[in-house]
């Protein structure tokens, strides 16, 4: 199907404006409706069109868009949804790896599989027009300039991406944002117990209320995701308070990034915040129950596993190789009963 002649209008303009990239954002695709129809300039359904216009140059084959399922790759501030990044598709690809000329910071990609080129390809692109020289930014705002999503960068975390001499917050030119963590303390009475750091604000909530009557932490903290890699250095305070026995346990979501927050944590502040073992084991139990989790293929570093007692490594590996990520949210208040020691 060939697209109509607004549509090719709008792609030239888009690939006159950036002839290099290869992945453009909804900013980039603004700016080109703005120059190839200027007496569009207020149009109510300015987004309808550029919709339309982009539905076009997908079933041309010159782009891909974004799953439709895909809500946080979308823009859904106005009443006409776009995607917040599309990848262009007619440019001619190389056929072998050994054929990309990577930047000596990604000398690495030789090793790895083609699943990981896109993300790679647009890294190295933001590298090329000046990213080496940028300033320092959050990690979500460099999330969405270079990929057009601000959670991109979260979920590579714990990935092959971020192993071991391979992409760094550093090289990116950004680092994770420390913000004060929440703590519901116990009062303190003559039995001494760990704090425990949550992920997720669910499950923080779960345990807040278990807790005043399980009385298992001292207190339980909201770890707010990475958030939680500069925040950790906080929870000193709270370590050394009356009733803490100064231990730090931690409970995430049991998939890569989840692995890579608390053990990252541990390596940035020097605190360790070790698994809570019987919390792990009860999302395992209640994971290898739930059938209907979405199973969706990834690449993880196995490095992350190494956080966890060793004794679960293998069943964690075995989830992550069938594509199956645990959220912590598996474990709702009624199991909480069920805690091992």
């Amino acid at each position: 199907m060939n697209p109509s002649n607004e549509a090719q209008m709008f792609w030239q303009v888009l690939l006159d404006a950036h002839p290099r990239r290869s992945r453009f954002v909804l900013e980039n695709l603004l700016e080109a409706f703005r120059k190839a129809f200027p007496y569009r300039q207020g149009d109510a359904d300015a987004r309808g069109v550029i919709a339309r216009l982009l539905a076009e140059l997908e079933q041309a084959g010159v782009l891909r868009l974004p799953r439709q399922a895909n809500r946080r790759a979308h823009d859904h501030s106005e009443r006409t949804r776009l995607p917040k990044h599309i990848v262009r598709l007619d440019r001619p690809r190389p056929v072998a790896r050994s054929l990309v000329v990577w930047r000596p910071e990604l000398a690495f990609a030789r090793d790895l599989g083609e699943s990981w080129w896109d993300e790679l390809l647009a890294i190295q692109e933001w590298l090329r027009n000046g990213g080496t020289m940028s300033s320092p930014v959050a990690l979500r705002e460099r999330s969405v300039e270079i990929f057009g999503d601000e959670r991109c960068l979260d979920s590579l975390l714990g990935s092959q991406l971020f192993a071991p001499d391979c992409l760094t917050l550093d090289l990116l030119r950004c680092y994770l944002p420390s913000v004060p963590i929440y703590v519901v303390s116990l009062a303190a009475d003559a039995v001494a117990r760990p704090l425990l750091v949550v992920e997720n604000h669910t499950t923080f909530d779960t345990l807040c209320r278990w807790n005043q009557q399980g009385r298992r932490y001292a207190g339980i903290a909201f770890g707010a995701g990475t958030a939680f890699v500069a925040a950790c250095e906080s929870l000193r305070v709270h370590l050394a308070a009356p009733g803490c026995s100064g231990h730090l346990l931690y409970f995430g979501d049991l998939d890569p990034t989840g692995l890579w927050i608390p053990a990252r944590a541990t390596r940035e502040s020097g605190i360790e915040a070790r698994p809570d073992e019987g919390l792990y084991a009860l999302l395992l139990s209640k994971g290898s129950k739930q059938q209907a989790l979405k199973r969706e293929p990834f690449s993880f570093d196995p490095a992350v596993l190494d956080w966890l007692p060793l004794h679960l490594r293998a069943e964690v590996a075995q989830h992550f190789n069938w594509g199956r990520r645990l959220p912590q949210e598996l474990v709702s208040l009624p199991d909480l009963g069920r805690i091992s020691d």
